[in-house]
């Protein structure tokens, strides 16, 4: 047996190996498009023995030196398990890149027409337009029965609906032609199915733009996380630098759940939320800061933010019980550090800045480290970054229980 048939044997055997690695990551990809309010069709496979064995063979005539070893073939084949993101809209292709960039360690990445490659036909239109990843799964992000899956290369392209369907066509009949070379009639049809595709990816381009217009009129409501999702991204995008704001929207489907939740799905309702957000540099993501404006210093907010998050809570009982009785207590000191930040400002007040009270000379360096502390943890268990430990969740909340007895006294002395 020839060392590519070997090769094509051994892959047999690791088949569904990268079916679940593709599956297990098109899974997070999938659920972080969706909460991010991104509009797509996600689908893994592993490459099939027989397409494997014919992309080995063509490789291995093409290389000057034939394949040693299956190692060697294992690192030059990138795409074993494979992810086919196809857009609704192809101006989502940047905001992908970011979720991508996030989720995954991204090992290499390209984007498509690769003008370096000279077509063997005159055409006319440009091409594949896509952006391919190579990518491995993050260990943190798998269970521990699925941590072997971290050292499979995913293949993940991201292309729109249109595009990857005219290039499964143009893959299949060039690399897989029935019957010899494509003539150049068959590859001038190819070149004028490509020019339809690209016209149907500036209508689409269009249609997202006349919703973006529609959505953003002063009366208009979302209607989804989609809707809100969008209105988002021209709203930061108008209103800020891409160096001063990272747009990581994180989990609009939760936010969105929480305005309809509040009546406040209006771009009335939202907009002063919006313009009282600092949308700073931290670990929160941009759906988490709005939140936090949202909800801080508000009993009746929280409580109906924590029942929503309660139904993707992992957590047990008593660590609940735990992060319950904290925010009982914190949620009053919140509101008065809100209240002293704003002062006797006219504008509204939101979540206070830690560094508007040491402006204000009115805390000691203990207390503003109390402060600064319990605010952390507040982070900590209201966006899920981690799970503290119960007992010392149950401590801060008697601390900051202490601490508002103490500010309460000392700011209406």
């Amino acid at each position: 047996m020839d060392l590519l048939q070997q090769f094509i044997e051994n892959y047999k055997k690791k088949f569904s190996f990268f079916e679940t690695a593709g599956r297990l990551a098109a899974s997070q990809l999938e659920s972080a498009l969706q909460e991010a309010g991104i509009r797509a069709i996600v689908t893994s496979r592993a490459k099939s023995p027989m397409r494997l064995k014919n992309k080995v063979t063509r490789r291995n005539a093409r290389r000057e030196i034939p394949y040693k070893n299956m190692k060697e073939i294992y690192e030059d084949i990138a795409d074993l398990s494979g992810i086919r993101v196809s857009l609704y809209f192809p101006g989502d292709r940047n905001k992908v890149d970011g979720i991508i960039t996030d989720l995954f360690t991204v090992v290499e990445s390209k984007q498509f027409p690769e003008q370096s490659k000279p077509p063997s036909y005159h055409k006319r239109f440009s091409g594949y337009w896509a952006n391919h990843y190579r990518a491995l799964i993050k260990e943190e992000r798998l269970a521990a029965a699925q941590k072997k899956y971290a050292g499979a290369r995913i293949e993940i392209q991201v292309a729109s609906v249109l595009m990857h369907a005219w290039s499964e066509v143009e893959h299949d009949l060039i690399y897989k032609p029935t019957q010899g070379t494509l003539s150049d009639e068959e590859l001038a049809i190819l070149d004028e199915l490509n020019g339809l595709v690209l016209a149907g990816e500036i209508a689409l381009e269009r249609l997202q733009e006349a919703g973006n217009k529609r959505i953003h009129s002063k009366n208009a409501s979302f209607s989804s996380q989609y809707e809100l999702a969008s209105y988002l991204y021209n709203y930061l995008s108008s209103h800020f630098k891409s160096e001063d704001v990272e747009l990581r929207m994180g989990n609009i489907s939760l936010l969105y759940s929480l305005l309809r939740s509040l009546k406040m799905t209006g771009v009335r309702e939202i907009g002063p939320v919006l313009k009282s957000v600092k949308f700073e540099k931290d670990k929160r993501d941009i759906s988490q800061q709005i939140i936090d404006q949202i909800i801080t210093g508000n009993e009746k907010r929280y409580q109906i933010y924590q029942e929503l998050r309660t139904v993707q809570d992992s957590s047990d009982d008593a660590s609940r019980q735990a992060a319950s009785y904290f925010f009982d207590n914190w949620v009053p000191l919140e509101r008065l550090l809100n209240k002293t930040a704003a002062g006797n400002t006219s504008r509204s007040r939101g979540a206070f800045n830690i560094n508007s009270l040491k402006r204000m000379n009115l805390f000691d360096k203990e207390t503003l480290n109390r402060i600064i502390q319990l605010r952390k943890l507040r982070n900590v268990l209201i966006h899920d970054i981690e799970l503290p430990d119960q007992a010392y969740i149950l401590r801060q909340a008697e601390d900051a229980k202490e601490l508002l007895a103490k500010l309460d006294g000392q700011l209406h002395e």
